[in-house]
């Protein structure tokens, strides 16, 4: 890719922004559990051209099956369906700001409990702002509001899944190259949310009663907001590295709830707005890569 690496980790962002307004138009019309299975059964297509087209081997065995299912359960299944749902009962603005900025807080505590890390004074400060900002956002809308309480509700424990899925990740790398395991569990993960799909009620209805705009927002949601997501995402961070490609995330709340409002036409109250910006400042404080200290040229001794 001739692109400059971080021009395509902005459009990361933006794709990854998108998916809080094609979910809603999705949804509106086909079933969360569908519009879930449609996703990733097109997601894993493609991408099994793309490790084909790449010769990428996408191979396994008895003993990788644990950490595909891990992948496929918290990053595909579990993710989406509290996702999908979330944005049926709660503003697709709320979850582009929540799902992001509890990520980070997440990992952090989780790899601290499960792994032993030590958590860094700059991000946890970072983590605590984010989280201050959250409460400017949603809190407000409580009030009252318990269709919205659950759908944030969701979207807080989605985050949770995702964060468990970061630390599985971890130990999929090391086994797996990035674009094979994402195919992998797109599969697996399609594979689970087929007879969920099924099995309820009206699950996939009537294929040809959808608009364009829900089946454009499927399509969305398995082209950019998963493939070419997934494959700017790792050029960006094979020409600048991961830490410096991870803190491009912060952009995704700011493309969320900017696209929730003009597309959608959620309101942004004033509160929200301030929140919005905190979690934004939380993020970049989190999820920058500390300054190193510059080694003080030696003095000259006579």
């Amino acid at each position: 890719m001739s692109a400059s690496p971080r021009v395509l980790l902005v459009f990361v962002s933006l794709f990854f922004g998108g998916t809080w307004v094609a979910a809603p138009w999705a949804t509106e019309e086909i079933h969360p559990l569908a519009v879930a299975f449609l996703r990733f059964a097109v997601a894993a297509l493609l991408l099994w051209l793309y490790c084909r087209v790449r010769r990428i081997d996408v191979r396994i065995t008895r003993r990788d099956l644990p950490v595909v299912l891990g992948v496929a359960l918290t990053s595909v299944a579990g993710y989406n369906i509290l996702f999908l749902y979330g944005v049926t009962l709660a503003p697709a603005s709320h979850g582009a700001v929540i799902v992001p900025g509890l990520i980070p807080g997440a990992t952090m505590l989780l790899a601290r409990v499960v792994l032993g890390e030590r958590i860094e004074t700059r991000r946890a400060l970072g983590v605590g702002i984010a989280v201050a900002g959250l409460v400017l956002v949603v809190g407000p809308e409580l009030e009252g509001g318990a269709t919205t309480a659950l759908g944030d509700l969701l979207f807080a424990v989605s985050a949770l899944l995702w964060a468990i899925y970061t630390l599985i990740g971890r130990a999929a790398m090391r086994r797996f190259h990035a674009a094979a395991i994402t195919f992998l569990g797109t599969a697996v993960g399609a594979a689970i949310l087929l007879p969920l799909a099924l099995l309820v009620p009206g699950g996939f209805g009537d294929p040809f009663a959808a608009s364009a705009r829900a089946i454009g927002g499927v399509l969305y949601l398995a082209t950019f907001g998963t493939v070419l997501s997934f494959v700017f995402f790792y050029e960006g961070v094979r020409q600048l590295g991961a830490a410096r490609a991870a803190a491009y995330a912060v952009l995704v709340p700011l493309f969320g709830v900017t696209l929730a409002v003009l597309l959608l036409g959620e309101p942004l109250t004033p509160t929200a707005l301030a929140g919005a910006a905190i979690v934004l400042g939380g993020l970049w404080l989190a999820q920058s890569p500390p300054r190193v200290a510059q080694p003080r040229p030696a003095e000259s001794r006579c």
